[in-house]
């Protein structure tokens, strides 16, 4: 019968690890002083380059004029207070009969077009992430990470056909084709859970899957599926007039890593936040 063949799959559970105080003292010892460094690495780096003749530039010039002349009352001298006083009167009362009148309905619609929403949506997205893919960041960012900044964050350990993968928001995965087509399109979002979710967890906190980690939820975009750099393989056998040179590019789904969350009782723990 069908519940014979069915294979019974173990509940998901997960063990639980709190290590926030263990990170905040070693944030408040050499560690953080070290990553202090790293940051401090990237500062300035987002600075216009020092011009020296910048401030002669924004200098203004002298045209010679004076500023008084003669002949010519000074309206602030003679009852300036008053009519300062007057203008504000007016200009209150101009403001609140606006905010009274009703505003006129032209029987136009205010709602945007699906069409313009999803356009805008890929305007987003695109600026975004670079040409090649990457997000984008300032200079002094990428100097800080690059010297050992963490990202900070959440972060999971996947389980794909084949492979297993950890993994963070905005990370793209290269693996082998993902079977059935159908599911792995270019465009769909995949949510993995469950058994799929071998471990998660920040930097206060780490839950260990057993097998799988419940509660936690991945969201996977496909991007692309294509086919990676060619792969020569050349055989020769000595003596024997045999060479023998053959190619061979595997089939690559790529994916990029859309959101993670994880279960209603970590939601509001104080971890670090990812470098935006």
């Amino acid at each position: 019968s069908s519940s014979e063949t069915d294979v019974k799959r173990p509940p998901t559970m997960y063990a639980a690890v709190d290590h926030g105080d263990a990170y905040e003292e070693a944030i408040a010892d050499r560690h953080g002083d070290q990553l202090r460094l790293a940051y401090d690495e990237g500062r300035g780096k987002d600075d216009p380059p020092y011009d020296p003749f910048a401030l002669l530039l924004d200098e203004p010039e002298d045209d010679g004029e004076e500023d008084d002349i003669d002949g010519v009352e000074d309206d602030e001298e003679v009852g300036g207070e008053d009519r300062v006083a007057e203008d504000e009167e007016e200009s209150k009362e101009a403001v609140d009969a606006a905010l009274d009148e009703p505003l006129e309905d032209d029987g136009a619609s205010t709602e945007i077009p699906a069409e313009e929403k999803e356009e805008d949506e890929d305007n987003e997205s695109d600026q975004r992430y670079t040409n090649q893919g990457f997000v984008k960041r300032p200079k002094s960012q990428l100097v800080a990470l690059k010297s050992g900044l963490p990202a900070g964050g959440l972060f999971a350990v996947l389980q794909l056909p084949g492979t297993q993968q950890k993994v963070t928001v905005d990370d793209v995965i290269v693996v082998n084709k993902l079977r059935p087509v159908d599911k792995w399109a270019v465009g769909n979002t995949i949510t993995l859970k469950d058994e799929d979710i071998l471990l998660a967890g920040s930097t206060h906190f780490t839950l260990v899957g057993l097998p799988g980690v419940s509660g936690v939820e991945v969201d996977l975009l496909v991007e692309e599926i294509t086919r990676d750099a060619k792969v020569l393989v050349f055989k020769k056998r000595k003596r024997k007039h045999s060479r023998r040179l053959n190619g061979f590019r595997r089939e690559v789904t790529i994916l990029r890593v859309m959101d993670i969350r994880v279960p209603e009782q970590y939601e509001r723990v104080d971890y670090k936040e990812t470098v935006a």
